[in-house]
């Protein structure tokens, strides 16, 4: 039987709240190149967005390739089967890929592609991959996969026992988890039913893990992209066609294995007062485990924190967001209260009550500077 790992979604070179993640990236690639170690594996299936961008930084492409070179090198005969999702661009990820196909690396650039597999043979069986590029609308992906369908039958009859199909899109009824670039209204959005004679659809698109349908799972994003995510396990599938269980007395289904990645840091979101996280206790077990972590802090107070960001990174290197949002609801909910501001009609005195409700206080100086600025603005405007 052919078993295979499945995986999308790297969106290698993408930078989050302005932190590059090439690091974080590069220790998830190298987590990959040790699962593969195992020969068993016949195939690695990237389910598209290998970028972020359409036009990838130089060292993303760079990451990328050195990842190639790793694994063939480890791994000579192993196939890599790669598709364009929507982040990327077909041609220049397809760039090259005829003189690739002969080192065992496919890379689909066009529907047509699709309509070609790659066909597999190993340990005495054989499975024929279709690689189904992002389309981004449901009718065309619905008319590729019926010739798709077409295609499969024919390797049926020619002796290959299994199908799968790899492709990049929104199954109906899937997860969103906030990180995906999702369009709106249902034009995208696919049935799971068009897939249905083959033998497993490896799907790409989505950030979570989940299963599509009767045959189609996500293996999701393997590393989280959203402090949404922040506490989610993620995966990496290995998959073996017909290795499954046999459902309603027809042929045997797929085994899939998920298979925890581990990140180089994590995604933790964390609340409490300003002073838990400038003044860190040694006994905040939390706060000691998330000090080298990808961290979003929500202070849970209604005076805002000046400066919050550079102050608390000296404690937290990775401390990526602040979020003062009961501050903000507080000022919110002062300013609509009638009597609730100063009733002085000049701006300036206005500006003072809004300091007043930032820091207790109004600054001598920040209001002396905001009522020469006022009348620098005056002398423009007699």
């Amino acid at each position: 039987m052919i078993k295979f790992l499945h995986t999308a979604d790297l969106h290698l070179g993408k930078v989050f709240h302005e932190q590059s993640l090439i690091e974080d990236q590069d220790h998830m690639l190298s987590g990959l190149i040790e699962i593969l170690k195992d020969e068993s594996y016949a195939a690695l299936l990237i389910a598209g967005d290998v970028y972020d961008r359409s036009v990838p930084s130089p060292e993303a492409v760079e990451l990328f390739g050195s990842f190639l070179v790793k694994l063939k090198r480890m791994r000579p005969g192993i196939e890599i089967l790669v598709i364009p999702g929507n982040h990327d661009s077909p041609v220049r990820l397809g760039f090259g890929r005829e003189l690739f196909a002969g080192l065992g690396i496919h890379l689909a650039a066009s529907a047509a592609d699709a309509e070609k597999p790659v066909v597999i043979e190993n340990g005495g069986g054989s499975c024929a991959f279709f690689l189904l590029p992002f389309s981004g609308h449901a009718r065309l992906t619905a008319e590729t996969a019926a010739r798709l369908e077409e295609a499969r039958c024919l390797c049926a009859a020619s002796g290959i026992r299994h199908s799968v199909v790899v492709a990049h899109l929104f199954a109906t009824g899937g997860s969103e988890t906030g990180s995906e670039r999702v369009f709106l209204g249902d034009a995208e959005r696919i049935d799971m039913g068009i897939f249905a004679g083959f033998d497993y659809a490896a799907l790409g698109h989505l950030h979570r893990f989940q299963r599509a349908g009767k045959n189609g799972w996500y293996s999701g994003s393997p590393l989280a992209y959203s402090f949404g995510e922040a506490g989610n396990e993620k995966y990496v599938l290995a998959v073996t066609p017909g290795g499954g269980t046999a459902e309603n007395g027809k042929e045997k289904a797929a085994l899939v294995e998920p298979l925890p990645v581990k990140p180089l840091r994590r995604l933790v979101r964390i609340r409490g007062p300003f002073k838990r996280f400038l003044s860190p206790s040694p006994d905040d077990a939390e706060l000691l485990d998330a000090r080298n972590d990808y961290l979003e802090i929500t202070l849970d107070e209604r005076r805002f924190a000046e400066n919050a960001l550079a102050l608390l990174r000296k404690n937290f290197p990775f401390l990526l967001s602040i979020n003062q949002e009961e501050a903000f609801a507080a000022l919110e909910k002062t300013l609509r209260v009638p009597g609730a501001v100063s009733a002085r009609k000049d701006l300036a005195g206005s500006f003072e009550d809004f300091l007043r409700f930032l820091y207790g206080s109004a600054d001598g100086a920040k209001a002396a500077l905001f009522r020469e600025l006022e009348r620098e603005k005056e002398g423009e405007n007699p």
